[in-house]
């Protein structure tokens, strides 16, 4: 295995930077606006959430915290694959805010052949949707990462 490293493109989000970074700061407010039956398999906490995605169980931990600028995610529970995602808040002025995602895998060799070259695509289509959804451009309940992992299964 080797590590696949990812940098997601850059987005300017109309929401000052600490009000972005206190939304990704606490992973309950991933679960709070979800419709009931999509609650039913996701456990989360403050530094925690879990959930079944495609069959499998999933889970990302708050590795640390820069307040307001940084968050590192790293899997957590029953994961299969190690990941640290990288979420980058930076203040361009009180009301705007740069953002990106980096990501770090160890993906087995398999995986690797068949959604290796598709990951920069969902990492960028992840990015752009959650600007959607901080804007208010996008209900959080329609932003669901089963399309993104199907849309990478069946593309590779």
């Amino acid at each position: 295995m080797g590590a696949t490293e990812i940098k997601g493109k850059s987005v300017t989000i109309n929401v000052p930077a600490y009000a972005l970074y206190q939304a990704f700061a606490d992973m309950r407010n991933f679960v709070h606006n979800l419709p009931p039956e999509k609650k039913e398999s996701i456990v989360a906490t403050e530094d925690t959430i879990e959930g079944d995605v495609q069959g499998m169980r999933m889970g990302a931990a708050i590795a640390s915290r820069v307040p307001f600028s940084y968050i590192k995610l790293k899997e957590h529970g029953q994961t299969p694959i190690q990941f640290e995602v990288g979420l980058f808040f930076n203040a361009l002025d009180v009301q705007r805010t740069e953002f990106h995602m980096e990501a770090k895998a160890e993906l087995p060799f398999m995986i690797k052949m068949m959604i290796g070259n598709r990951l920069q695509e969902v990492i960028d289509k992840v990015t752009d949707q959650l600007a959607l959804a901080a804007e208010g451009k996008v209900k959080p309940e329609d932003f669901n990462m089963e399309n993104f992992t199907s849309n990478m299964a069946n593309n590779s």
